[in-house]
Protein backbone atom coordinates (compact mmCIF):
# COMPACT_ATOMS: atom_id res chain seq x y z
CA UNK A 1 0.00 0.00 0.00
CA UNK A 2 1.24 3.34 -0.84
CA UNK A 3 1.36 7.13 1.64
CA UNK A 4 -1.18 8.05 -0.93
CA UNK A 5 -3.39 5.15 0.13
CA UNK A 6 -2.54 5.50 2.98
CA UNK A 7 -3.49 8.79 3.68
CA UNK A 8 -7.07 8.75 1.91
CA UNK A 9 -7.50 5.95 4.51
CA UNK A 10 -6.29 7.67 7.73
CA UNK A 11 -5.69 12.14 7.02
CA UNK A 12 -5.08 13.31 10.80
CA UNK A 13 -3.62 16.45 9.30
CA UNK A 14 -6.34 17.48 6.77
CA UNK A 15 -8.96 16.01 9.68
CA UNK A 16 -7.95 18.36 11.88
CA UNK A 17 -7.47 21.54 9.62
CA UNK A 18 -11.43 20.86 8.98
CA UNK A 19 -12.26 20.56 12.28
CA UNK A 20 -10.69 23.60 13.34
CA UNK A 21 -11.97 25.73 10.42
CA UNK A 22 -15.77 24.46 10.08
CA UNK A 23 -16.85 22.91 13.25
CA UNK A 24 -14.17 24.45 16.39
CA UNK A 25 -16.93 26.24 17.78
CA UNK A 26 -19.27 23.17 18.01
CA UNK A 27 -17.01 21.45 19.87
CA UNK A 28 -15.90 23.97 22.59
CA UNK A 29 -19.43 23.78 23.05
CA UNK A 30 -18.61 20.24 24.45
CA UNK A 31 -15.99 21.41 26.06
CA UNK A 32 -18.34 23.96 28.29
CA UNK A 33 -20.58 21.52 28.68
CA UNK A 34 -17.98 18.97 30.78
CA UNK A 35 -16.47 22.22 32.52
CA UNK A 36 -20.44 22.47 33.45
CA UNK A 37 -21.03 19.20 34.41
CA UNK A 38 -18.15 18.64 36.66
CA UNK A 39 -18.94 21.79 38.64
CA UNK A 40 -22.31 19.83 39.23
CA UNK A 41 -20.98 17.15 39.82
CA UNK A 42 -18.33 18.71 42.77
CA UNK A 43 -21.83 20.52 43.93
CA UNK A 44 -23.77 17.67 44.09
CA UNK A 45 -21.45 15.60 45.67
CA UNK A 46 -21.84 17.82 48.99
CA UNK A 47 -25.58 17.33 48.82
CA UNK A 48 -25.69 13.34 48.82
CA UNK A 49 -24.92 10.87 51.38
CA UNK A 50 -27.25 7.95 50.31
CA UNK A 51 -26.28 4.80 48.94
CA UNK A 52 -28.60 5.95 46.00
CA UNK A 53 -26.87 9.44 46.05
CA UNK A 54 -23.61 8.26 45.74
CA UNK A 55 -24.59 5.53 43.14
CA UNK A 56 -26.71 8.23 41.26
CA UNK A 57 -23.82 10.80 41.55
CA UNK A 58 -20.31 9.07 41.57
CA UNK A 59 -21.32 6.39 39.43
CA UNK A 60 -24.32 6.98 36.36
CA UNK A 61 -23.66 10.88 36.23
CA UNK A 62 -19.62 10.50 36.50
CA UNK A 63 -19.96 7.51 33.83
CA UNK A 64 -22.01 10.24 31.63
CA UNK A 65 -19.49 13.39 32.11
CA UNK A 66 -16.76 10.76 31.08
CA UNK A 67 -18.18 9.34 28.06
CA UNK A 68 -19.43 13.39 27.63
CA UNK A 69 -15.40 14.22 27.65
CA UNK A 70 -14.92 11.30 25.48
CA UNK A 71 -16.94 12.05 22.51
CA UNK A 72 -15.24 15.71 22.48
CA UNK A 73 -12.00 14.38 22.39
CA UNK A 74 -12.71 12.15 19.85
CA UNK A 75 -14.84 14.38 17.48
CA UNK A 76 -12.12 17.36 18.10
CA UNK A 77 -9.81 15.18 15.98
CA UNK A 78 -12.64 14.14 13.23
CA UNK A 79 -13.25 10.22 14.70
CA UNK A 80 -16.74 10.77 14.67
CA UNK A 81 -17.16 6.86 13.48
CA UNK A 82 -15.42 5.91 17.02
CA UNK A 83 -17.59 8.53 18.97
CA UNK A 84 -20.21 6.26 18.62
CA UNK A 85 -18.93 4.00 21.23
CA UNK A 86 -18.89 6.78 23.93
CA UNK A 87 -22.20 8.24 22.63
CA UNK A 88 -23.90 4.86 23.03
CA UNK A 89 -22.50 4.59 27.05
CA UNK A 90 -23.77 7.85 27.91
CA UNK A 91 -27.25 7.39 26.29
CA UNK A 92 -27.46 4.14 28.28
CA UNK A 93 -26.07 6.39 31.58
CA UNK A 94 -29.12 8.88 30.74
CA UNK A 95 -31.89 5.68 30.55
CA UNK A 96 -30.66 4.15 33.52
CA UNK A 97 -30.64 7.50 35.91
CA UNK A 98 -34.19 8.44 34.44
CA UNK A 99 -34.90 4.28 35.69
CA UNK A 100 -33.39 5.57 39.09
CA UNK A 101 -35.18 8.87 39.49
CA UNK A 102 -38.38 7.83 38.51
CA UNK A 103 -39.78 5.80 40.92
CA UNK A 104 -38.68 3.61 43.80
CA UNK A 105 -34.85 5.42 43.39
CA UNK A 106 -33.46 3.66 47.19
CA UNK A 107 -34.33 -0.09 45.88
CA UNK A 108 -33.32 0.45 42.36
CA UNK A 109 -29.83 1.91 43.75
CA UNK A 110 -29.66 -0.88 46.15
CA UNK A 111 -29.79 -3.34 43.56
CA UNK A 112 -27.35 -1.85 41.74
CA UNK A 113 -24.70 -2.24 44.75
CA UNK A 114 -25.56 -5.57 45.44
CA UNK A 115 -25.34 -6.78 41.80
CA UNK A 116 -21.92 -4.95 42.11
CA UNK A 117 -20.77 -6.82 45.02
CA UNK A 118 -21.56 -10.08 43.45
CA UNK A 119 -19.79 -9.27 40.18
CA UNK A 120 -16.87 -8.75 42.72
CA UNK A 121 -17.03 -11.75 44.78
CA UNK A 122 -17.80 -13.86 41.07
CA UNK A 123 -14.19 -12.72 40.61
CA UNK A 124 -13.07 -13.75 43.81
CA UNK A 125 -14.51 -17.16 43.69
CA UNK A 126 -12.53 -17.84 40.90
CA UNK A 127 -9.22 -17.50 42.38
CA UNK A 128 -10.20 -20.21 45.28
CA UNK A 129 -10.15 -23.87 44.91
CA UNK A 130 -12.92 -26.21 44.80
CA UNK A 131 -15.39 -23.77 44.07
CA UNK A 132 -17.84 -23.99 40.69
CA UNK A 133 -15.85 -20.82 39.70
CA UNK A 134 -12.85 -21.43 39.89
CA UNK A 135 -13.62 -25.04 38.54
CA UNK A 136 -14.79 -23.08 35.34
CA UNK A 137 -12.45 -20.60 35.56
CA UNK A 138 -9.81 -22.40 35.83
CA UNK A 139 -8.36 -22.64 32.00
CA UNK A 140 -8.27 -19.05 31.68
CA UNK A 141 -5.91 -18.94 35.46
CA UNK A 142 -3.46 -21.24 33.30
CA UNK A 143 -2.85 -18.55 31.10
CA UNK A 144 -1.63 -16.42 33.52
CA UNK A 145 1.93 -16.12 34.50
CA UNK A 146 0.56 -15.03 38.13
CA UNK A 147 -0.80 -18.52 38.99
CA UNK A 148 2.23 -20.31 37.20
CA UNK A 149 3.72 -19.25 40.50
CA UNK A 150 2.98 -21.03 43.53
CA UNK A 151 3.73 -18.38 45.96
CA UNK A 152 1.73 -15.86 44.20
CA UNK A 153 -1.26 -18.80 43.53
CA UNK A 154 -1.51 -19.04 47.45
CA UNK A 155 -1.40 -15.52 47.92
CA UNK A 156 -3.39 -14.56 45.74
CA UNK A 157 -6.02 -17.27 47.04
CA UNK A 158 -6.04 -16.07 50.57
CA UNK A 159 -6.96 -12.53 49.83
CA UNK A 160 -9.84 -13.88 47.31
CA UNK A 161 -11.23 -15.87 50.48
CA UNK A 162 -10.98 -12.61 52.62
CA UNK A 163 -12.39 -10.55 49.72
CA UNK A 164 -15.40 -13.40 49.39
CA UNK A 165 -16.25 -13.24 53.04
CA UNK A 166 -16.12 -10.06 53.63
CA UNK A 167 -18.44 -9.46 50.31
CA UNK A 168 -20.72 -12.46 51.13
CA UNK A 169 -21.29 -10.60 54.95
CA UNK A 170 -22.24 -7.28 53.34
CA UNK A 171 -24.81 -9.25 50.94
CA UNK A 172 -26.52 -11.27 53.95
CA UNK A 173 -27.06 -8.08 56.05
CA UNK A 174 -30.33 -7.26 56.59
CA UNK A 175 -29.92 -4.32 53.81
CA UNK A 176 -29.23 -6.47 51.11
CA UNK A 177 -30.52 -10.09 51.85
CA UNK A 178 -33.89 -10.01 50.35
CA UNK A 179 -32.39 -8.32 47.09
CA UNK A 180 -29.54 -10.91 47.35
CA UNK A 181 -31.57 -13.75 47.40
CA UNK A 182 -33.86 -12.14 44.48
CA UNK A 183 -30.83 -12.51 42.43
CA UNK A 184 -30.10 -15.87 43.55
CA UNK A 185 -33.37 -17.29 42.57
CA UNK A 186 -33.05 -15.38 38.55
CA UNK A 187 -29.65 -16.63 37.82
CA UNK A 188 -29.04 -19.13 35.65
CA UNK A 189 -25.54 -19.19 34.06
CA UNK A 190 -24.88 -15.55 34.87
CA UNK A 191 -26.57 -13.21 36.56
CA UNK A 192 -29.29 -11.38 34.81
CA UNK A 193 -28.79 -7.53 34.83
CA UNK A 194 -29.00 -4.93 37.78
CA UNK A 195 -32.30 -3.36 36.90
CA UNK A 196 -34.25 -7.45 36.33
CA UNK A 197 -35.01 -8.00 39.89
CA UNK A 198 -39.13 -6.46 39.66
CA UNK A 199 -38.35 -4.83 36.87
CA UNK A 200 -37.64 -4.55 32.83
CA UNK A 201 -35.73 -7.71 31.65
CA UNK A 202 -33.79 -5.53 29.09
CA UNK A 203 -32.74 -1.89 28.47
CA UNK A 204 -35.11 -1.60 25.48
CA UNK A 205 -37.68 -2.45 27.66
CA UNK A 206 -36.37 -0.56 30.47
CA UNK A 207 -36.81 2.00 27.43
CA UNK A 208 -40.45 1.06 26.74
CA UNK A 209 -41.30 1.97 30.90
CA UNK A 210 -39.60 5.21 30.30
CA UNK A 211 -41.24 6.37 27.34
CA UNK A 212 -37.74 6.75 25.35
CA UNK A 213 -39.00 4.14 22.41
CA UNK A 214 -37.79 6.57 20.01
CA UNK A 215 -34.12 7.40 21.82
CA UNK A 216 -33.57 3.58 21.75
CA UNK A 217 -34.90 2.88 18.32
CA UNK A 218 -32.93 6.14 16.41
CA UNK A 219 -29.92 6.26 18.23
CA UNK A 220 -29.38 3.03 20.73
CA UNK A 221 -29.53 0.47 18.06
CA UNK A 222 -27.25 2.38 15.41
CA UNK A 223 -24.18 3.26 18.21
CA UNK A 224 -24.91 -0.42 19.43
CA UNK A 225 -23.87 -1.68 15.66
CA UNK A 226 -20.78 0.79 15.70
CA UNK A 227 -19.90 -1.28 19.25
CA UNK A 228 -20.36 -4.49 18.03
CA UNK A 229 -18.50 -4.15 15.27
CA UNK A 230 -21.63 -4.51 13.02
CA UNK A 231 -21.94 -0.99 10.75
CA UNK A 232 -20.51 -2.82 7.86
CA UNK A 233 -21.69 0.23 5.64
CA UNK A 234 -19.10 2.23 7.33
CA UNK A 235 -16.38 0.59 6.60
CA UNK A 236 -17.11 -0.32 3.02
CA UNK A 237 -18.82 1.68 -0.07
CA UNK A 238 -18.99 0.59 -3.98
CA UNK A 239 -19.42 2.86 -6.45
CA UNK A 240 -20.19 1.07 -9.13
CA UNK A 241 -17.02 0.26 -10.34
CA UNK A 242 -14.52 -0.62 -7.33
CA UNK A 243 -14.89 -1.45 -3.42
CA UNK A 244 -13.64 1.39 -1.44
CA UNK A 245 -12.44 1.52 2.03
CA UNK A 246 -13.97 4.31 3.97
CA UNK A 247 -11.06 6.75 5.85
CA UNK A 248 -10.73 5.99 9.10
CA UNK A 249 -11.82 9.71 10.60
CA UNK A 250 -14.26 10.89 8.32
CA UNK A 251 -16.86 14.11 9.69
CA UNK A 252 -19.84 12.38 8.22
CA UNK A 253 -22.89 12.68 10.92
CA UNK A 254 -21.22 14.53 12.72
CA UNK A 255 -23.95 16.70 12.96
CA UNK A 256 -26.03 14.29 14.11
CA UNK A 257 -23.43 13.01 16.58
CA UNK A 258 -22.61 16.54 18.30
CA UNK A 259 -27.23 17.41 18.49
CA UNK A 260 -28.01 13.80 20.11
CA UNK A 261 -24.74 14.35 22.63
CA UNK A 262 -25.76 17.52 23.18
CA UNK A 263 -29.36 17.00 23.56
CA UNK A 264 -28.77 13.95 26.05
CA UNK A 265 -26.52 16.25 27.92
CA UNK A 266 -29.03 18.94 28.68
CA UNK A 267 -31.48 15.72 29.87
CA UNK A 268 -28.87 14.38 31.94
CA UNK A 269 -28.15 18.16 33.77
CA UNK A 270 -31.96 18.54 34.25
CA UNK A 271 -32.14 15.42 35.76
CA UNK A 272 -29.37 16.07 38.31
CA UNK A 273 -30.87 19.85 39.04
CA UNK A 274 -33.69 18.59 39.42
CA UNK A 275 -33.13 16.09 42.13
CA UNK A 276 -30.08 17.93 43.95
CA UNK A 277 -29.83 21.33 43.11
CA UNK A 278 -33.01 22.95 42.89
CA UNK A 279 -31.63 26.47 43.20
CA UNK A 280 -29.26 26.05 40.00
CA UNK A 281 -32.55 25.46 37.83
CA UNK A 282 -32.86 29.24 37.48
CA UNK A 283 -29.00 29.49 36.17
CA UNK A 284 -28.98 26.38 34.19
CA UNK A 285 -31.92 27.81 32.13
CA UNK A 286 -30.26 30.97 31.41
CA UNK A 287 -27.16 29.55 30.37
CA UNK A 288 -28.86 27.20 28.18
CA UNK A 289 -30.94 30.47 26.52
CA UNK A 290 -27.88 32.69 26.65
CA UNK A 291 -25.04 30.49 25.80
CA UNK A 292 -25.72 26.89 24.53
CA UNK A 293 -29.00 26.94 22.75
CA UNK A 294 -28.00 29.06 19.61
CA UNK A 295 -25.01 27.24 18.75
CA UNK A 296 -27.05 23.67 19.96
CA UNK A 297 -29.46 24.24 17.17
CA UNK A 298 -27.02 25.67 14.18
CA UNK A 299 -24.75 22.65 14.02
CA UNK A 300 -24.30 22.64 10.22
CA UNK A 301 -24.79 19.57 7.90
CA UNK A 302 -21.53 17.68 6.91
CA UNK A 303 -21.94 16.46 3.70
CA UNK A 304 -19.18 14.12 1.92
CA UNK A 305 -19.32 14.81 -1.51
CA UNK A 306 -16.19 12.81 -2.98
CA UNK A 307 -16.93 8.61 -2.04
CA UNK A 308 -13.57 7.83 -3.21
CA UNK A 309 -11.41 10.17 -0.85
CA UNK A 310 -14.12 11.36 1.42
CA UNK A 311 -13.66 15.28 0.79
CA UNK A 312 -16.40 16.75 3.65
CA UNK A 313 -18.06 20.03 2.64
CA UNK A 314 -19.92 22.34 4.88
CA UNK A 315 -23.62 22.71 3.97
CA UNK A 316 -25.63 25.28 5.23
CA UNK A 317 -26.41 25.00 8.93
CA UNK A 318 -29.37 23.17 9.48
CA UNK A 319 -31.78 23.23 12.86
CA UNK A 320 -30.69 21.15 15.50
CA UNK A 321 -33.82 21.12 17.32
Amino acid sequence: MTKASNKQLLDRERMDQFINKKLSPFITLLRELVDYGVDLLNRCSERGGSLADLIIIGHFFKHALTMLDAVEIQLSRGAVFAAGVSARSMLESYIYLEWLLTADTEKRARQFYVWHLRQKRLWARRAIKGTLENAHFQKHLDTLSTFNNPINRAKTEVEAKKQEADITRILTNRNNKSINEDFDKLKKKHDVAWYSPHGPNSIADMATRLDLDSEYEFFYTQFSDITHAGAFEKHIKFDGEAVIFEPIRIPESIDTLLTVVASLTFRVFRLIIKKYLTDELNTFTHNYITQWRGRFLTIPKVVIKDIKTGNPQQANPVDGG
